[in-house]
């Protein structure tokens, strides 16, 4: 795929102590940096910094999912934020990463996400990574029938009911390009998609595009070379989306073509195609869609007419095709072959998205939509009111995204040790991922091993500013629940050097423990460290660069 200009010259990145803005005019000029991100006492971490351009009471306070990526990214990760924009969870050590979401494996919730490497045809080669509640991998999955971590990272599904997981993966193959202004010995990306046993890693079945889908029907044009060497293949297809419908078939979507497939899962044969070159159904009254991402049912496909999200990129190959990016809910009539637009919802930016996006209808009718290339996410009424519109970025900086984003529900248990810092006035405390504190327990005293309850603060935000009152050689502080449970203690640090003792903190005498344990190891992945004021916030400088397109 093309790559889209970025920004030259960009200012560097700046570290900010607020962990979210609202309609700062500032923030969107580029005052705070084109990429702001929080900075803490206690971690290392730094999540980007968030303005609400929109927000309002009646939006989901379910946790946000992101993917945070881009040249102009310091700190890439797999990554939770609350309703607030706060940090929840991020992966930093994980680096750049795809598709975090919440799935269902063997009866318990999980985190999935890619992890690998990303090239400049808007494709990668990898692994997904599923994650417990304790942040603990549980395994990674690959494509079958390909030699090791050669999975794409544009789709990952698990079907809890059959133990299964789709995924994809492209394959450069020799294919007669003529017909599309190419070489008779020419070189395309062949899609292809897979569904894995997860419990005996076999394959259950396995399609090839290039076995169905001809390449005279993509609108990507062979140009600059593309296609004429196995080191410079044409890509025809792009596969982004696909899950299973009801009927057992597939449901897959293919952004050169701008079309979506239902596949046969008995003969692999294309059952019907929406919208494209070659469109079974008569398109009606805005509800063609350009080089789309994210196509999901939304109701039963036997029962027709049934309807079906996508979200309408509106411009990738030759450029803009339409004039802004939009959210599309569908009718599909099967039996009359036809489609009608339900709802489409535009962004607040008004413009198209180079590239990935997502759309994600709620219980309670509202849609959430995460805008890709375009740093942003967006929660609309069903009737298309943005009731919250949140930027992670500066007005038009290119280099920073995220390929999808969901509002979902997710505990978390970490197994690592809370992180700390104090300085003379005030103690600081963090626990990457944990989800359940209430509180924090500031414990104090002569010794490592004499500690006592100095004060209790209601946890705010990822990180909380515990006030030292008093005079203590050491201090500690013990994250609680909502009924005063233990979750976790941090390390002893003394007071003097303001540095851990290297002594592990403990819960308080006769206090219930709950969630995970209370370690003093960090985890390798949990991207968490601890250091100084003095040493919290780097400036990174920004290279002018090219965003790749996804």
């Amino acid at each position: 795929m093309s790559f889209k200009a970025a920004l030259c010259l960009l200012p560097a990145l700046t570290a900010v102590t607020a962990e979210s803005l609202f309609q700062s005019s500032a923030y969107e000029a580029g005052s705070l940096g084109n990429a702001p991100v929080q900075s803490f006492h206690s971690s290392t971490l730094s999540p980007p910094l968030v303005n609400f351009l929109t927000n309002s009471t009646s939006a989901s306070t379910n946790y946000t999912l992101i993917a945070y990526r881009g040249t102009g990214v310091s700190q890439p990760a797999p990554m939770i934020l609350d309703s607030k924009g706060e940090l929840v969870w991020s992966g930093a050590a994980y680096g750049n990463s795809m598709d975090t979401i919440v799935q269902e494996y063997l009866g318990e919730p999980v985190l999935t996400f890619f992890n690998g490497s990303f090239y400049s045809g808007g494709y990668g080669s990898g692994k997904w990574v599923i994650l417990d509640k304790n942040y603990d991998i549980v395994r990674t999955v690959t494509m079958p029938n390909q030699t090791a971590d050669t999975s794409d990272f544009h789709e990952f599904v698990i079907i809890p009911e059959s133990n299964t997981a789709l995924l994809e993966s492209w394959v450069v193959t020799q294919t007669d390009l003529s017909s599309v202004n190419g070489s008779t010995t020419g070189w395309t990306w062949d899609c292809r998609f897979a569904e894995l046993d997860l419990a005996t890693n076999t394959t259950i079945f396995e399609w090839h595009s290039l076995d169905h889908v001809p390449v005279t029907e993509s609108y990507f044009a062979i140009s600059n070379g593309t296609g004429d060497s196995e080191d410079n293949p044409w890509d025809y297809c792009h596969i982004n989306s696909l899950e299973k419908d009801q009927a057992g078939n597939y449901l897959v979507s293919m952004r050169g073509p701008s079309t979506i497939y239902s596949i046969s899962a008995t003969t692999g044969e294309i059952l019907w195609r929406l919208s494209g070159k070659n469109s079974n159904f008569t398109m009606g009254t805005d509800t063609t869609f350009w080089y789309q991402h994210d196509a999901r049912l939304q109701s039963n496909i036997s029962v027709s007419p049934f309807t079906m999200s996508v979200f309408d990129n509106a411009a990738g190959g030759s450029g803009n095709v339409e004039a802004t990016a939009r959210g599309l809910i569908l009718s599909v009539d099967t039996s009359a072959m036809t489609v009608s637009l339900v709802h489409e919802y535009i962004p607040s930016f008004n413009t198209t998205a180079g590239s990935q996006g997502s759309v994600q209808p709620l219980s309670n009718g509202n849609v959430f939509i995460g805008w890709g290339a375009e740093p942003y996410y967006t929660e609309y009424t069903s009737d298309g009111t943005i009731i919250n519109d949140v930027h992670f970025a500066a007005a038009d900086v290119t280099t920073v995204e995220s390929y999808r984003a969901f509002t979902m529900a997710w505990t978390g248990y970490p197994t690592t040790t809370p992180d700390f810092a104090i300085n003379s006035t005030s103690a600081y405390a963090s626990w990457n991922g944990a989800t359940e504190v209430a509180t924090w327990e500031l414990m104090g005293g002569n010794s490592t091993t004499g500690l006592a309850s100095v004060s209790n603060v209601t946890r705010s935000g990822f990180e909380t500013q515990l006030p030292i009152t008093g005079s203590y050689k050491y201090l500690s502080a013990v994250a609680l629940t909502s009924n005063g449970s233990c979750l976790g203690a941090t390390e002893v640090f003394e007071v003097s050097t303001q540095a851990s003792s290297g002594t592990a903190g403990s819960c308080p005498s006769g206090s219930k423990t709950v969630g995970g344990s209370t370690s003093t190891g960090t985890s390798a992945k949990s991207g968490a460290g601890r250091l100084g004021r003095s040493g919290a916030i780097a400036l990174v400088a920004v290279a002018c660069a090219l965003a790749l397109l996804l």
